[in-house]
């Protein structure tokens, strides 16, 4: 960065899409690689030397901002309060009874997020956790600026202090969350980040972020696209939460809890003594039953719980691999990334839970083992690296993405539906367990496809199956309709602004 004038200041930026081009023309940049701008930036706010805050995109997002000649206002002109708790000793609960289910600023933005961890009712700071319907959350540490409106599944939980809480007054939340969402938001939420290792976002980074107000009309439409789109997720939720239920009534299962598993029983003189000393679960294993690893955590007894409670429920189990038709996972290749109108979208582990898959990447048509990455409608999705064991279903919307290779491919077309019982029962502690024991390696998580052939499932009938597939696939597709119809609304959002600019 350079200084040229009192009043104009140069930074090194790209200009690789026609907006830049608009922009070079209209002398807003000197060169294909250079931008001008007025010094007063540099004095702005908190006085920003990092050159991130003055990259090609930040510039790009302000002109459509400002010269679009639309009203705008700053987003704390648009809200009643923008805040997030103050750091806390976290007290835990140890049963439901005595706490609230509590969630990291990343389990929020899933689609089904599920939680551990009890928040303590007696915590002077749960009242602070809670959020409420049609408040809208964005994270403020590791990546940032992320967005999600809480719906009635997420208001059940207490939200840690790495999500900042913002309530709109005067405009609809719908159509500041796809403001804040699009590419416009998140390049002016991000520019503010700061910190070396972990980044981090305040909020009055937030209050300060100019938004356009379109015509209300196009305000109230954009809204209800957001808030319908939320609903869908709602109506997920409570088909999955529904499956669950059928199938393990059905299937005469229990519900898992950790206190079902047989550890042994602390020694006597601990038990008698006041007050009593905390006793590590221990379990023993027979030499027999070793197979060949020494790791500990293949052994944990909750497995072994798991399948004992199968085996005294309603139908026989069998191995995995006798149920469907193939099991398959891709091998490593070369990754080609390309922009969205060159390639496929490409489909990672991290990204299965999500509510949507936040910065989808495509890659190139040319890719060598395209045809063995592609996701085929009805396949059943198993994460095998990292986070093992995230279950997704292949919808009419996923179908003819790419995978990740790090991600299994199960297909079973025996029954209609019946993908989403397997789907359903995978995803329950029954199955999570069963897929999770198998893990091996050191730095990074792993299973193979053995393991996964290995998973025993409650042989239910096919009209079983297919009651509580159907309500799975159902909702996975709702989940996926709720994006299309999200990105649509944003995407209207953007081209309004983008076409204002373009037309002055």
């Amino acid at each position: 960065m350079t200084n040229t004038q009192n009043t104009e200041t140069t930074a090194v930026i790209r200009t690789d899409n026609d907006l830049w081009q608009q922009l070079l023309e209209r002398g807003y940049l000197i060169s294909p690689d250079t931008a001008r701008f007025s010094a007063h930036w540099l004095h702005e706010g908190e006085a920003r030397l990092d050159g991130g805050y003055y990259t090609d995109s930040v510039l790009a997002a302000r002109r459509v901002v400002t010269d679009g000649g639309f009203y705008v206002v700053p987003v704390k002109r648009v809200t009643t309060d923008i805040s997030y708790p103050g750091r806390f000793k976290r007290v835990y609960a140890k049963t439901e009874a005595d706490g609230v289910p509590f969630l990291t600023a990343s389990a929020m933005l899933q689609l089904r997020p599920t939680s551990n961890a009890l928040l303590a009712k007696q915590s002077s700071s749960l009242e602070s956790c809670r959020v409420a319907q049609g408040q809208m959350l964005v994270t403020r540490s590791g990546t940032v600026g992320r967005c999600v409106i809480v719906g009635r599944h997420l208001s059940r939980f207490a939200i840690s202090d790495d999500a900042i809480r913002v309530r709109a007054k005067d405009v609809p939340i719908g159509y500041l969350y796809a403001f804040l969402a699009s590419w416009i938001g998140q390049t002016l939420l991000v520019k503010d980040q700061y910190g070396s290792a972990i980044k981090h976002l305040e909020p009055h980074h937030i209050e300060q972020i100019p938004v356009p107000l379109l015509p209300e009309a196009e305000q109230q439409a954009i809204h209800a696209e957001v808030m319908r789109a939320y609903a869908l997720r709602d109506e997920a939720n409570d088909l999955l939460d529904a499956a669950d239920a059928l199938l393990h009534q059905e299937l005469g299962l229990p519900r898992f809890d950790l206190s079902l598993v047989p550890y042994l029983a602390p020694p006597a003189d601990l038990q008698t003594q006041v007050p009593p000393m905390p006793h590590p679960s221990a379990f023993a294993v027979n030499a027999s039953a070793l197979a060949e690893r020494l790791d500990a955590s293949y052994h944990v007894p909750v497995t072994r719980t798991a399948v004992r409670l199968m085996q005294q429920g309603k139908y026989p189990l069998i191995p995995l691999k006798r149920m469907v038709k193939s099991i398959t996972i891709p091998p490593r290749f070369k990754r080609i990334y390309v922009e969205k109108d060159y390639g496929i979208p490409f489909l990672r582990p991290s990204q299965l839970p999500q509510l949507r898959p936040y910065d989808l990447d495509y890659i190139a048509e040319s890719t060598k083992v395209l045809e063995q990455l592609l996701l085929r409608e009805g396949n059943i999705l198993v994460t095998t690296d990292g986070t093992v064991g995230r279950v997704s279903v292949v919808t009419t919307h996923t179908a003819g993405w790419a995978g990740s290779n790090n991600i299994a491919r199960i297909k079973y077309d025996t029954h209609q539906w019946s993908n989403g019982y397997l789907a359903a029962f995978l995803s329950s502690p029954y199955g999570f367990y069963q897929l999770t024991r198998e893990i091996y390696g050191g730095v990074v998580d792993h299973i193979e496809v053995s393991n996964i052939e290995s998973v025993r499932v409650p042989d239910a009938p096919p009209e079983l199956q297919i009651a509580i597939g159907q309500r799975v696939v159902t909702a996975f597709e709702k989940k996926d309709e709720a994006t299309r119809i999200e990105e649509a609304a944003i995407a209207r959002l953007e081209a309004i602004l983008e076409q204002a600019v373009s037309s002055i």
